[in-house]
């Protein structure tokens, strides 16, 4: 499937939920370590927003804990990447509950994964039809769950997500081979701890393999569209 015919389905669930509410949708885009999540909601939303819809991504990088909580298990610890890389409630405080309020708004980040430093940013409006997507690891853990309006899987196997993975961070994790051990034992140990722990595919809406970019499969959809 053209990656624009898996997007009209998309749009089409995204557009019945619009007449259900009248506050912004949220969009959550999962998946392991390696996916493409980023990619494929980036791509969404330039779909969405090429059909004159208010879509705009929110990334859960901004959300991240400083690295005092976050290697508080150890810098390699699986389980402390599961478990204390992100600040969940902030993110469902300060983008999915605020989004729903009477003057919907989000706020883009509260921390500088880079620089380690706390941000305080002010608040953004946004419109009552806008479309908030998010793509994370562990968009579908009980603090977030009930909060999303749509649920994405994106379902690639440990290998080609290992090898995507890898080549996208290694300049920054330190060549080919640190990252792929990096990966190995810190982030996949941790995405499987979220499969086991989560089950993500039993709550998804929609299941996407995503295997090859270029012809994406869709293994279930459960929304509506009329």
């Amino acid at each position: 499937m053209e990656p624009n015919e898996l997007f009209e389905k998309i749009e089409k669930g995204i557009l019945f939920i619009k007449k259900q509410k009248e506050k912004p949708v949220r969009v959550a885009i999962n998946g392991i370590e390696g996916t493409g999540k980023t990619v494929f909601a980036q791509n969404l939303t330039t779909f969405l927003v090429s059909r004159g819809l208010t879509a705009i991504q929110v990334s859960i990088d901004g959300f991240h804990f400083n690295k005092e909580v976050r290697y508080q298990q150890g810098r390699d610890s699986a389980k402390g990447y599961y478990e204390d890389s992100y600040n969940e409630l902030a993110f469902v405080e300060k983008v999915l509950m605020a989004s729903q309020g009477e003057k919907p708004n989000y706020t883009m980040a509260i921390h500088d994964l880079e620089t380690d430093e706390v941000l305080n940013l002010e608040s953004i409006e946004i419109p009552n039809d806008a479309i908030l997507i998010t793509d994370g690891a562990y968009l579908f853990k009980p603090n977030y769950r009930n909060h999303w309006d749509l649920k994405i899987y994106l379902k690639t196997d440990f290998k080609t997500a290992l090898e995507r993975g890898v080549n996208r961070d290694m300049e920054r994790l330190g060549g080919y081979e640190a990252t792929k051990d990096k990966f190995k034992n810190r982030y996949h140990r941790a995405s499987m701890l979220y499969i086991l722990e989560v089950k993500p595919e039993e709550f998804a809406d929609i299941i996407v393999n995503n295997t090859d970019f270029k012809n994406l499969k869709l293994i279930e959809n459960t929304v509506q569209t009329k």
